[in-house]
């Protein structure tokens, strides 16, 4: 189901760890998974926080 896929904040998406990574924003990236406690339940991503990813919840 797509829908349950999408990003739940849309607006900041240029920010989220999948355009990160497809734009090779390495030094970014770097600086936004140094210490990750969010993970994207779309694709597994992690992040320090929930605003770098499309889905986030909290890393158990």
């Amino acid at each position: 189901m797509e829908s349950e896929r999408a990003c739940k904040i849309p607006d900041d998406h240029a920010g989220h760890i999948c355009e990160l990574e497809n734009s090779q924003e390495w030094d970014i990236l770097a600086k936004v998974t140094s210490n990750p406690s969010m993970k994207c339940e779309n694709c597994g991503a992690v992040a320090n926080s929930g605003r770098n990813l499309c889905m986030p919840t909290e890393l158990s």
